[in-house]
This record gives C-alpha cells, structure tokens and sequence, in this order.
C-alpha cells in the first residue's frame, strides 16, 4: 500500500475537497487512542490560521484543550510546516526562514488557548468562547479537543450514568450550540468508542458536515480509509 504524507494542504483537500471549509461547519475527528486525532485538528487549525497568500484562511481560534496535547510550540510548527507546503507552489514572493518564524508566531498569536481539567472548565470555556462573538471579538473558529476525555471522572461523580454514546452527543451538541450562537465553526475530536451506540440511546444529533475517522493498526495509520504518514509529527 502506497502511504502519502500529510500537508496541509492534501489534508484540507481530502477532508474539505474543492469547496474548503464553508461558514457554519461542524467538523468531527474521531479515531481509537493514538490514531493522529489532534496532529490531524492542529493540521486543519494551522490552515486556517495561514495568511491568505499562503493558502490559509487567516482566522483567530479559540481553542478548548482538555488533553493539553496541541500548545503554542507545535502549533507554531505546524504552521510553519503549511508556509513551506505552499511556498513550494511556485509562489513568487517567497518568505524566508526567519519571515516563516516570524508569521509563524503572528499566527499562533491568534489563538486564544482555553486549558481545561474538569467538566466545569469545559462549560465554562464554551461560554466564554460563545461570548467572544457577543463582545465583539473575532474568533471564527471554536476547536475542542478531546471531547471524550473527561467521561470517566464525570462517571464517578454524577448519579446519572450516561453511556459512552449519549455523553459523546450530549458534548457534540453543547459545542454545536455555542458554534450557533456565536456564528463560528466547530471542530473536535473524539475517541471513536464514544460513537457506537450500544443501547440504542436517542437524543439530539448537530449535523455534522466533515467526518474524519482514523485507524491505526500495527503502527499504521488511515485517514478515512486512505493510508496515511504524518511526518515530523506535525
């Protein structure tokens, strides 16, 4: 199987295809444990922070981390990483290395990193990144990662047991909500367990416009079933 590696801009193509990614947009990332879920948002969300005349989308993000895994440094590099992918598109004025390191951190600058570690900081953010829009800050895109991570220590502390599933839509739904009010796009990523409804649950479903499904076996990895390389880990 041929593996190819995974640019910005082949990753935005392959999710988004020609049209990109529209206003309004929910975007799910789901994959097992260690399938490349927050390497692939942080590719996507380093796109949308790029200038315009580098093919990106020139966005602020809020960005909601409750697995702390995505941070200033790599997020530097990973636009970084889509600046070299499209200054090796025939592009004219080309950016130097210290141009790059500079644009770099004049992008991760836009990010307001929101870190969590508990269900009440999770509630809290999302209010607080809805409210952005209200106080009239630009913030275009709402990003969650990992939505799952707190199911467990909610498990133990809650009289109300959700499954897996009804916990996933009820998360899905509150970040889609606040997406609504604020007039934004949502990303987030997702453990792929949480979206077998086992029990038959019902409750209600956003509509999602982009899924992103990873697998990883033996070390390899698929990007919805395309083999798929991630190099540098950015």
């Amino acid at each position: 199987m041929e593996y190819w590696n995974s640019t910005s801009k082949q990753l935005h193509f392959e999710v988004f295809g020609k049209c990109g990614f529209e206003d309004g947009t929910l975007v799910e990332i789901s994959g097992p444990s260690n399938s490349g879920k927050s390497l692939v948002m942080q590719k996507l969300i380093a796109h949308c922070l790029a200038p315009y005349k580098y093919g990106g989308r020139q966005w602020s993000v809020a960005l909601i981390s409750l697995s702390h895994k995505v941070n200033t440094e790599s997020l530097e590099e990973a636009v970084r990483a889509e600046l070299r992918d499209w200054t090796g598109s025939g592009l004219e004025d080309v950016p130097t290395e210290a141009e790059q390191a500079e644009i770099s951190k004049e992008c991760a600058r836009k990010v307001k990193f929101i870190n969590c570690f508990s269900t009440e900081d999770v509630i809290n953010s999302l209010r607080q990144a809805k409210w952005s829009y209200v106080a009239g800050q630009n913030i275009e895109l709402i990003a969650l990662d990992t939505l799952s991570e707190f199911y467990w220590l909610d498990f133990r502390t809650k009289k109300e047991k959700l499954s897996k599933y009804r916990y996933y839509k009820q998360w899905q739904t509150r970040l889609g909500q606040a997406c609504k009010d604020a007039f934004v796009c949502g990303m987030y990523t997702v453990d792929s367990s949480f979206l077998e409804n086992r029990y038959g649950d019902s409750g209600l479903t956003m509509k999602i416009n982009y899924s992103v499904k990873l697998t990883k076996n033996r070390g390899k990895h698929t990007l919805n079933g395309k083999p798929i390389s991630f190099k540098d880990n950015v």
